[in-house]
């Protein structure tokens, strides 16, 4: 058995849409007829390709494993037998012209107390989505929608429409084309935007930047160096409702559908969210981001990162006051770095492993590829080898120990 936890998340390809999912979730698609692709490892130059999903087994509720790395803190769970692309301390060739690619099962990865003497996992630094680049006014856009998931919220309609009001918004709805329920949903039950900003977010340009395409009332002033913006503009509002779900901190998240649109809007969703909840550390060179116990949007800020080949590490929670309430809430924290500062090349990064820990019994899938080369040819190794959403790279391959070690892959698998 080679499988993974349920809840691994992965980028994939549905019937042409991009987005994330869970495994389990992807079971659940591909046993409606979904034509699915994930991505994956082309060869040992590093070239990634999307692979079609042949097949996806469920193997119930198994005791799992949880892989953690010793510098991001991202993990996996898989099972013990799982086979793991581990690598020696050699990541590449002596050229960075190939890989230096071999493989254990996961219960033989070496795990000493001194992490740079254990196994490596293989990252990606970044996973290849075909959208097009985009424009300023993308990215524009997008910072918008970035802006109001760190720093907005909504604020609804009261009052139920009166038989006189349903009139006027019928009237309206015929001048557009479309019916009342239609114009009703194409309105929302949205009233209005707000907006929490500061003086530096006006020093910055951050406001300049959410304000150039849509309108916004006078800033008022709430606090001593604290302004509420606040918008009415339709075109704003749906913005937000066609690519977030959710409606408090805790729950804001982005749909499936933003990794559709270009690479200038996700750029500028991770931007402006950055500019609202991330403070800059030059010593670091990177964010340092604490967010509430919202895992959705904690991940939606990893994938994005991914996706834009930023390297990202997670770090413990911790408890903070409210300055409002002097409460105390529990915050997740992690870095985002816009530039790697490890050893990398041909697009991936070498990880050590920090820890295996007993994960207990959850539902474990694995993922059958479509055979890109023919078992004969060294590259059919590159058969097997697909991306995480966290950037893992992992193995589809049914295979046992004595498998590993026929004279096919011996070449790959010798110290």
């Amino acid at each position: 058995m080679n499988a993974l936890s349920g809840d691994t998340y992965l980028f994939a390809e549905i019937d042409g849409k991009y987005g994330v999912f869970t495994l389990k979730e992807l079971y659940e698609q591909h046993n409606q007829g979904h034509k699915i692709r994930v991505p994956a490892l082309l060869n040992e130059r590093g070239e990634k390709t999307w692979i079609e999903v042949e097949d996806i087994i469920s193997f119930g509720k198994q005791p799992l494993k949880r892989i953690t790395l010793a510098t991001t803190r991202l993990y996996i769970e898989v099972s013990e037998d799982a086979i793991i692309p581990a690598f020696s301390h050699h990541l590449f060739e002596g050229t960075k012209k190939q890989l230096n690619l071999k493989f254990k099962l996961a219960n033989e990865l070496k795990v000493a107390q001194n992490p740079k003497h254990n196994d490596s996992f293989l990252l990606t630094t970044r996973i290849p989505l075909n959208i097009l680049e985009g424009n300023q006014s993308d990215f524009e856009l997008g910072f918008a929608l970035g802006f109001f998931l760190a720093e907005g919220n909504f604020y609804y309609r009261k009052r139920k429409n009166t038989k006189r009001s349903l009139v006027n918004l019928n009237r309206y709805a015929k001048q557009k084309g479309m019916t009342l329920q239609e114009y009703l949903n194409y309105t929302t039950d949205i009233q209005q935007v707000r907006l929490s900003v500061g003086q530096s977010d006006f020093e910055r340009g951050y406001v300049d930047i959410v304000q150039k395409h849509f309108k916004f009332s006078k800033p008022l002033k709430v606090s001593e160096n604290g302004y509420q913006l606040c918008s009415t503009d339709l075109n704003y509002i749906r913005l937000i409702k066609n690519n977030t779900e959710g409606h408090t901190s805790y729950d804001k998240h982005v749909k499936n559908e933003v990794y559709n649109r270009s690479w200038k809007f996700l750029e500028g969703i991770l931007d402006g969210f950055l500019s609202g909840d991330g403070a800059f550390v030059k010593k670091w060179d990177g964010f340092q981001v604490e967010i509430t116990t919202n895992y959705r949007l904690y991940n939606d800020l990893i994938f994005l990162a991914k996706l834009l080949g930023y390297d990202i590490h997670l770090h413990n929670g911790r408890f903070a006051k409210s300055p409002s309430s002097n409460n105390y809430y529990y915050h997740l924290c992690l870095n985002i770095f816009k530039n790697w500062h490890r050893l990398s090349a041909l697009g991936l990064v070498k990880e050590h492993i920090k820890s295996i820990e007993d994960a207990g019994l959850n539902e474990a899938y694995n993922l059958v590829l479509k055979q890109l080369y023919p078992e004969t040819d060294k590259r059919a190794k590159f058969n097997h080898l697909y991306f995480t959403s966290f950037g893992f790279l992992v193995s589809d391959g049914l295979k046992t120990l004595e498998l590993l070690t026929t004279p096919l892959a011996l070449p790959f698998l010798q110290k």
